[in-house]
């Protein structure tokens, strides 16, 4: 069951990137409005999130902390390797994604801790 929802949080997270790069981003540019760059780091910011439950799905990782880690690795390397322009902003949107996917993780299982202390 766990596996089945880390697959379909993966699954969300990345639709959510495809869907608000083709459709908030554009609109951001056509307007010309500052959104604090927040359209052009969408894709970083859905994408550690995402892989770091694609990690958890496959079993490559046991723990999220480790998959979140991992992730923001990969995607810090991907951004330094000069496979295209160097984006800062990209960067920075990778590690805050990392680190409020930590801090989500954190806190939900704080509160199921405690849910599991009421019950008894």
């Amino acid at each position: 069951m766990r596996k089945k929802l880390y697959y379909m949080g993966s699954g969300f997270f990345f639709i959510l990137g495809i869907v608000l790069s083709n459709t908030y981003r554009p609109y951001i540019y056509e307007n010309h409005i500052f959104d604090f760059h927040l359209a052009d780091t969408i894709g970083n910011l859905v994408a550690v999130p995402s892989l770091s439950l694609l990690l958890l799905a496959m079993r490559k990782y046991e723990s999220l902390s480790k998959a979140i880690l991992y992730s923001i690795f990969v995607f810090t390397l991907y951004e330094i390797i000069p496979f295209g322009t160097f984006d800062f902003y990209d960067l920075i949107a990778t590690y805050i994604s990392g680190l409020l996917t930590y801090l989500i993780s954190v806190s939900y299982t704080h509160l199921r801790a405690h849910e599991t202390c009421a019950d008894l």
